[in-house]
């Protein structure tokens, strides 16, 4: 994946084998702050319906990122995605810019505490939960155990697909990738505040996250089912290209804790137990503090006919409105010239 400064992503694949370093800025911050800007799917493939509905669209008044539903009414996503000012999330939808999906307005936004030199991640709390989709288990300590290099994950996101960052993109986008530094300790742009082995570095020689992608689910396989193990955060520094080169992730079991007790709720969550297959429980045991909606089931409604709880989107998949793909693109250009381009 690209880096994640830009706060619209996508996944894509490069044919180039570079795997320089790079992270991208969100679109209206301060130039002067390292961010992770979105990341697209190069090389990636469309989504089809009903595949991931907990990969959502976060879209803002001052761009878009990707997030996934942990809770009914709990979102995590990159840190510098605050800056996009998040105002709508749409989940089950593999267009944010369609009619589908099922759409909740955002209560609060708060990033990690110094997250652009510790965990780049952000937890959305929703005014309205969504109860058609079932939140996706999130990846704890004992998840991580045999995680290592070359192992294959999953990215997805609403990012970009061009290497160079430039063009616009709407739709829901996966890529496999190789575990290509299991505790991001290469060096390579790596936070040091999230050291040691709070990150892992993914993707590369053509296949990758980008601009739109920040925050998004980096999904593993488990004999328990498909849990979500990171989010994306940024490029590799020094990458020959915005996107292509490889993109470093923030390790989930690293800030659990953190959202749990920043949100007040109890998040779904992988208790690495039995042997089931399926992605997701279809009632989680942990549903979220307060019981203001249950898990649903696993897929939720199709594309064509979700239910909106809100129907304002007010941001873009990268930056500026939803319509407005171009400008927010620009931004995210400008902002990418930084030493560390965020996704």
């Amino acid at each position: 994946m690209m880096m994640r400064p830009f706060i619209a992503a996508s996944l894509f694949v490069l044919a180039s084998t570079a795997a320089a370093e790079t992270t991208r800025l969100t679109p209206g911050s301060n130039t002067n702050r390292l961010e992770r800007a979105p990341t697209p799917v190069i090389g990636g493939t469309a989504v089809p319906a009903g595949k991931w509905p907990d990969a959502v669209a976060v879209l803002g008044a001052n761009g878009s990122c990707t997030g996934t539903l942990i809770a009914p009414d709990v979102v995590l996503t990159a840190g510098h995605c605050a800056d996009a000012n998040p105002t709508t999330v749409i989940a089950n939808t593999t267009n944010y810019n369609g009619t589908g999906g099922v759409r909740s307005t955002v209560k609060s936004i708060t990033a990690y505490p110094n997250w652009e030199t510790t965990f780049d991640v952000a937890v959305i709390v929703l005014n309205t939960p969504i109860t058609s989709v079932a939140p996706r288990r999130i990846g704890a300590a004992c998840s991580f155990q045999g995680f290592q290099n070359n192992m294959m994950v999953h990215l997805v996101g609403f990012g970009l697909t061009d290497t160079a960052g430039q063009g616009n993109n709407t739709s829901l986008r996966e890529a496999s990738a190789p575990i290509i530094d299991a505790t991001c300790a290469s060096g390579s742009g790596c936070a040091p505040g999230a050291s040691p082995a709070g990150e892992f570095i993914a993707g590369g020689g053509g296949t990758d996250s980008c601009f739109g992608d920040s925050g998004g689910p980096v999904y593993l396989d488990t004999p328990r089912g498909t849990i979500v193990v990171g989010a994306v955060s940024r490029g590799l520094d020094n990458s020959a290209t915005p996107c292509g080169g490889g993109g470093i992730y923030v390790r989930t079991d690293k800030v659990l804790a953190w959202i749990e007790t920043t949100t007040g709720k109890t998040v779904s969550k992988d208790t690495c137990a039995g042997g089931g297959t399926g992605e997701t429980p279809e009632n989680p045991d942990e549903s979220g503090e307060g019981g203001t909606g249950e898990g649903g089931t696993g897929t939720g409604t199709g594309p064509d006919g979700e239910r909106e709880e809100s129907s304002e989107i007010t941001g873009g998949c990268s930056t500026g409105s939803a319509g407005g793909s171009g400008a927010a693109v620009g931004i995210a250009m400008l902002l990418g010239g930084l030493r560390r381009r965020r996704r």
